[in-house]
């Protein structure tokens, strides 16, 4: 079964490859292998698998090697001050026009700079990073109806549309919660999701139908 799931992965080329593990690994900033197969836990399809790893390059520490990193690459941001941290982060953020913590952690994957996951270990909210980027952010209600519409595919709910579900799994720093959408757009949830092109009666039917069977 393992090998068929790597298929995908030895389809592609050494370059490829190395690249894209390189960048699973900058993204959830994993320094052991442990790391990575938790990491892969909850991300299946972005990365090959430990065994596919072992495989074609014999250990995770000669995978590091072809990346050229060392073992413990995340913690050398340990050895530099809060003051340059923040520095090196805002200054990113301000030149690439970053508005949102998820936006941050995508734009750095592969690049010279603390991920998201260092900066909130070091800080623990780093809401404050992104303050004068949000500032400025005036969105619309059309704008704002389009990203919670994208907050739903994120999340997988487009199958159950659950404002429940969708108040306890959004993370999204540029959407206020449910409640306030509502208050604001002076809608009903059904409203809201029939609004940005779900049919939220349909599958309400469809899950009272099932219940019943």
């Amino acid at each position: 079964m393992g090998k068929n799931k790597n298929a995908i992965w030895k389809s592609k080329n050494d370059l490829e490859l190395i690249l894209l593990i390189n960048s699973f690994i900058e993204k959830y900033d994993i320094v052991t292998a442990r790391d990575y197969q938790k990491a892969l836990t909850k991300h299946p399809k972005e990365a090959p698998s430990t065994w596919f790893i072992s495989e074609k390059y014999g250990s995770w520490d000669q995978l590091l090697e072809n990346l050229g990193r060392p073992s413990f690459d995340r913690y050398r941001w340990n050895k530099v001050s809060d003051e340059k941290l923040k520095e090196l982060a805002i200054q990113f953020i301000k030149e690439n026009g970053v508005k949102s913590q998820r936006k941050y952690e995508k734009e750095t994957v592969g690049k010279d700079l603390p991920s998201l996951s260092t900066l909130k270990k070091r800080f623990g909210d780093v809401h404050f990073l992104f303050k004068n980027m949000e500032d400025k952010k005036q969105i619309s209600d059309f704008q704002l109806l389009e990203e919670l519409k994208n907050e739903i595919y994120y999340l997988g709910l487009e199958e159950s549309l659950s404002m429940e579900e969708f108040r306890k799994q959004s993370k999204n720093p540029d959407l206020p919660s449910p409640i306030t959408i509502l208050r604001r757009t002076n809608k009903s949830w059904e409203g809201l999701m029939t609004e940005i092109g779900f049919d939220y009666r349909k599958i309400k039917v469809g899950k009272l139908t099932k219940n019943l069977n």
